[in-house]
């Protein structure tokens, strides 16, 4: 699937000045739930997971992610959103502590919140995702955050609660200040914008359902698209459950980092993870790989593929 949306490089390994690690939509589940916390959509979103979600999910695999992430030595990771399946306080907390041998081991972890970290208003209320999220998320949102010489994260938080749909905003306000932020920024600088929702998808894929689209996609591409005509941004997020590697024609390269904890076909034994390699000396040396999983727990085998994003 990769080969046919980037060209496939071998051996793109090299001293990076920065090495991240992009891992989402992990979507640890809670069976079990009392009577009184099945409040608004929650009851749906428990359904499903009875009903199907539970066979697809396993938070296991993490345990294999996490272990490989780290022999690779990474400096920062980078977090997508969805840690928990319908924003229960024990899926955060299971979530945290498969991660914590990672968060301890890098010297910066940056997150933001995926809808299902605010499936319910009671957990946007009482700011559930902040809670357990808050050592690795900004005070507010947008930030830009340096994480080495000549590159930064670009924060937005894209989540909202609904009563049915899955759709994202970022609002107003949100928006004025990502632009204030990207026209701040000097030519020829280096972004990674972080976000839980896509904005869009590549044409081999079947188009984004409106229900599950940020309200602002297009709005959002028009930003990127002309701040890539003077900045170098790859825009990495999850949300859709399938990871690809997209060099967009509005001139900026799209990163969807799957879920590792989900099997299907293509990925029977989870969706993997994103390794970047930034260099602050020659950009266009940055690499991108994905690693898979092969095989058993028991005898973990990977495979790697990988990615130059910038020209």
């Amino acid at each position: 699937m990769f080969s046919k949306l980037s060209k496939d490089l071998k051996g793109c390994y090299h001293l990076a000045m920065t090495r991240a690690v992009l891992i989402g939509d992990i979507h640890c589940y809670q069976l079990w739930v009392a009577p009184w916390q099945l409040l608004g959509k929650r009851i749906l979103g428990q359904i499903n997971l009875w009903k199907s979600r539970r066979k697809r999910f396993d938070a296991a695999r993490l345990d294999v992610v996490v272990q490989k992430a780290l022999r690779l030595g990474p400096e920062l990771l980078l977090l997508s959103g969805d840690f928990s399946t319908t924003a229960m306080p024990r899926e955060f907390e299971q979530a945290i502590t498969k991660l914590k041998p990672l968060t301890d081991a890098v010297q910066q972890v940056l997150a933001v919140p995926g809808n299902h970290d605010r499936y319910t208003y009671l957990a946007t209320r009482s700011q559930l995702p902040r809670h357990y999220l808050g050592d690795w998320m900004p005070a507010k949102f947008p930030a830009m955050i340096p994480v080495s010489k000549s590159w930064s994260v670009l924060m937005l938080d894209s989540a909202v609660p609904r009563k049915i749909t899955s759709r994202g905003e970022l609002g107003q306000e949100q928006i004025n200040q990502l632009i204030r932020l990207l026209d701040a920024t000097a030519d020829g600088q280096n972004i990674i914008v972080l976000c839980h929702y896509a904005i869009g998808n590549p044409p081999a894929f079947s188009r984004m359902k409106h229900n599950h689209q940020l309200a602002e996609q297009q709005a959002l591409i028009d930003i990127l698209g002309r701040a890539a005509k003077r900045l170098n941004i790859i825009f990495t997020h999850g949300h859709v459950h399938y990871p690809w590697a997209w060099p967009r024609d509005e001139g900026f390269f799209d990163l969807n980092s799957g879920s590792p904890t989900m099997m299907d076909p293509h990925f029977p034994h989870g969706q993997g993870f994103w390794e970047l390699e930034l260099d602050d000396k020659d950009v266009a040396q940055t690499c991108l790989t994905h690693h898979v999983l092969q095989g058993s727990f028991d005898n973990p085998k990977w495979t790697q593929t990988q990615f130059r994003p910038i020209k």
